[in-house]
C-alpha cells in the first residue's frame, strides 16, 4: 500500500503539473488510500495532513472544472 499512495501522489504531481484536470482528482482519490493507512497503522500525525490536501484537491478541482464549464 505505501508504494501505491506513493506512486499515486507522483502521478497526481505530474498530472497537475501538465496541466491536466485529472491530477487533482488521482491526488483526490489518494488521500482516501493515505486516510486509510493513517488510520490501520496509527499514523495520527499524518491526519492532519491528509484533511488539509483533501480540502485543497477538493478546492482545486472544483475551480478547474469550473472553469473548463
Amino acid at each position: 500500500m505505501d508504494w501505491i499512495t506513493g506512486a499515486m501522489t507522483v502521478l497526481a504531481m505530474e498530472r497537475i503539473g501538465r496541466k491536466h484536470w485529472a491530477g487533482w482528482l488521482v491526488g483526490l482519490l489518494n488521500q482516501a488510500l493515505w486516510a486509510y493507512l493513517i488510520y490501520s497503522r496509527e499514523l495520527w500525525g499524518l491526519a492532519l495532513l491528509t484533511a488539509i490536501l483533501t480540502w485543497r484537491y477538493s478546492v482545486h478541482l472544483y475551480r478547474w472544472k469550473k472553469e473548463r464549464a
